[in-house]
């Protein structure tokens, strides 16, 4: 059996395409007023189930197995009414979760397809509403990632948990980082590679550039597929499907576009794009738009026409100005982070780019990407995720990264590339250009594409959690039972600058040593808590 992982993350649960996940409720089953809200169908589908033993706590987690088929699993799992008293308290209810969540979704994966990768469990930073768990969100944290890694280790199942607070996203990250067994499914050299990318990223100069390989796991086609559903979508007979095949991939989109331009005579190239929208816009998004959301990164880059990084970067409290064609808000302009949409996005479908004519004419695209890259790569490393080498569209990003470069940068190693295989080939072709690295592992017994992908997955898990350097925990409240004795002595002595430099009348450096302090998690307050 497939050991499970337990992820990280900045997002939105609701968002987050899981096979199950933890809803808090207390002892009536009621869920709070945002997560009906959001989802309004929760109400009537709790009052269908028959909860009486939930009620009465002889159990504490409770699955809604009407939910429709295909969507993700809310498993009702009830907070202390009484509130907590020591962290450990928590523990009889989040492992009731765990295992009522494992045992719903076992019953659904019915087929081989189903069983390929392991159910996908998420959760929200349990325990922390009003039933007094917000004094000890530093014990509770610990002992939840160690229950989650017992039970994904025993179960094989993957567990994510969905932070919405930067403090407790920063301090769970430290508490991972403390001992590698947190990415045991990983040798030692991709764990060291992984490293060195997030202390590259640490540093702000990691860019990513994203393929379609990063909307997979939402359900997003791969490029035959979608060509696929375009060629179904055009009413295409099956020996003309066959015949197109033999084509190449930007010959086949021409091929299509000709096809929906005969049957549509007067809105051909809006039907088309308006197919690919359908075919690739995905509601939820997976682990890898959700990571790479979290990256510290001002810039990234796309090829992908969904909108799937958009919202897990919205949701990670970093959204994004989307280049071009887009006017910065308020949100997007506080954060000064920005992504470059290559091709298209599902939102505006005339835009997209995907036949060999497309290419060749988004030439104000190009100089798009030519301004923007060049303007980044003297000082930033990209990261490739999402490519095939062999793929057209990578040899022409390539193409132009290296045109863009300063000369004297152009002969060397501009980024790394997360490839799924190992090709001696291609490290000769691109290793002059690029770190390849790759996620086969000779030494596991778990194998093939659906085994590297996942691995790949837990690759950018470590990125991001050696990515991740704030200390905004140090002084928020609610945290401090949760920091080793040297960062619990800093805290007491920051919190003694913060009430002598808030004394009265305060020094004129008081403005400058209070915005240091929040970076901190300072809110204010001259006394730890």
């Amino acid at each position: 059996m497939t050991k499970g992982h337990v992820f990280v993350t900045m997002g939105d649960l609701l968002n987050l395409k899981s096979d199950a996940w933890l809803l808090p409720v207390d002892r009536r089953a009621s869920p709070g007023a945002r997560w009906t809200r959001a989802m309004p169908e929760l109400a009537d589908a709790i009052d269908a189930e028959d909860l009486w033993s939930f009620q009465n706590e002889s159990t504490f987690a409770h699955a809604l197995h009407a939910w429709p088929a295909g969507s993700s699993i809310p498993v009702l799992t009830a907070v202390p009414m009484a509130g907590l008293t020591d962290a450990d308290e928590l523990l009889p209810r989040f492992r009731a979760f765990l295992e009522v969540a494992t045992a719903a979704v076992n019953e659904r994966r019915v087929t081989s397809a189903d069983r390929a990768s392991p159910p996908v469990l998420a959760t929200p930073f349990f325990g922390t509403g009003h039933g007094g768990g917000n004094i000890y969100r530093g014990a509770l944290l610990k002992v939840l990632l160690k229950e989650a890694h017992r039970h994904a280790g025993e179960a094989g199942v993957d567990i994510v948990f969905v932070f919405q607070d930067p403090a407790a996203f920063a301090l769970a990250q430290q508490q991972r980082r403390e001992g590698d067994t947190a990415w045991a499914a990983l040798t030692p050299s991709l764990l060291t590679k992984a490293k060195g990318l997030g202390e590259i990223a640490r540093s702000g100069r990691l860019v990513p550039f994203m393929g379609a390989g990063i909307s997979i796991s939402a359900g997003a086609p791969t490029w035959s597929q979608l060509l696929g559903r375009m060629a179904g979508a055009a009413g295409l007979s099956e020996p003309e499907k066959k015949a197109l095949e033999k084509l190449s991939n930007l010959d086949q989109a021409a091929v299509l576009r000709s096809f929906f331009e005969e049957k549509f005579p007067d809105a051909g190239d809006i039907r088309f794009g308006r197919a690919v929208s359908e075919a690739v816009n995905m509601k939820h998004y997976g682990l890898a738009p959700s990571l790479l959301a979290s990256l510290p990164s001002s810039g990234a880059i796309t090829l992908n026409y969904d909108t799937l990084f958009e919202k897990a970067s919205k949701d990670a409290g970093s959204p994004r100005t989307v280049i071009p064609g887009e006017k910065p808000d308020d949100a997007t302009t506080a954060t000064h982070r920005w992504l470059l949409k290559l091709h298209g996005s599902v939102d505006k479908p005339e835009t997209i780019v995907l036949t060999r004519d497309d290419y060749l004419g988004y030439s104000a695209t190009r100089e798009a990407l030519s301004a923007l890259v060049k303007a980044h790569l003297i000082t930033h490393h990209l990261l490739f995720v999402g490519f095939g080498l062999a793929d057209d569209h990578f040899h022409e990003i390539i193409h132009d990264v290296r045109r863009a470069l300063p000369a004297q940068e152009a002969g060397g190693r501009f980024g790394s590339a997360l490839m799924l295989k190992h090709d001696a080939m291609q490290e000769k072709l691109w290793g002059k250009h690029l770190n390849l690295i790759d996620m086969e592992d000779a030494g596991s017994s778990e194998s093939g594409t659906a085994a590297q992908a996942r691995r790949l997955e837990i690759f950018l898990d470590a990125l991001i959690a050696h990515a991740s350097d704030s200390r905004s925990f140090l002084l928020a409240p609610h945290y401090g039972d949760g920091l080793t004795d040297e960062e619990l002595a800093l805290r007491n002595a920051l919190f003694e600058v913060a009430r002598v430099s808030s004394r009265e009348p305060a020094s004129s450096t008081a403005s400058v040593i209070h915005r240091v302090l929040r970076d901190f998690g300072w809110d204010g307050s001259t006394a730890s808590s």
